[in-house]
């Protein structure tokens, strides 16, 4: 059974719900929809839970506000079009066949499909023994160069199906740069 209560934290109104379980310590997390959930072991009251929240409002704050620019990120895929996805299905397609002659040279078949979709938990996918790959509709969005790094990152899995220090020497033997381009893609630069 559940208790849901609203905490101002650092001046903001935020719904936790409460969660008595077997657990030792209080444990707290952030929902996606900007909410908050805490499990708390039995014998600790309400009041001590929303304390303990309340003492580490910095951190809470700064996860909710991180989680807020992420879920707008993540949901401006609603606002790509028809026509920004067939222009980035060109512009992957180009990109492959631009990059295809260094992946023939090891081995790498043309990919027997390409699909675009909206996929929120990955910007390309690579299913290596179907000769797949998947491109997320969010890349419309992205430098062109955005768009070549995954592409040729998908393609390198062909060849190394992991991350290993192996796979990422092939990524960086075709694009050199790639942490950079990894990095502002991933919003971390």
């Amino acid at each position: 059974m559940s208790t849901t209560r609203i905490i101002d934290i650092g001046g903001r109104a935020v719904i936790v719900e409460f969660e008595r379980k077997r657990v030792k310590n209080i444990n707290v997390r952030v929902r996606r929809d900007g909410t908050l959930y805490a499990s708390m072991p039995y014998w600790v009251s309400y009041a001590e839970a929303e304390r303990f929240i309340v003492s580490k409002a910095s951190f809470f704050k700064k996860a909710l506000d991180e989680t807020a620019v992420r879920n707008a990120a993540e949901d401006s895929w609603k606002n790509i079009t028809a026509e920004d996805v067939s222009r980035l299905k060109s512009l992957i397609e180009e990109l492959i066949m631009f990059h295809m002659p260094y992946f023939a040279a090891r081995g790498v078949r043309y990919p027997s499909k390409i699909v675009i979709g909206h996929f929120r938990s990955f910007w390309g996918e690579c299913l290596s023994k179907r000769g797949v790959l998947k491109f997320s509709t969010r890349l419309a969005e992205k430098d062109r160069s955005l768009v070549e790094y995954v592409v040729v990152h998908e393609l390198a899995h062909f060849i190394m199906p992991n991350h290993s220090a192996a796979f990422w020497n092939i990524v960086e033997s075709v694009i050199p740069d790639y942490k950079i381009r990894r990095k502002i893609l991933n919003g971390k630069q």
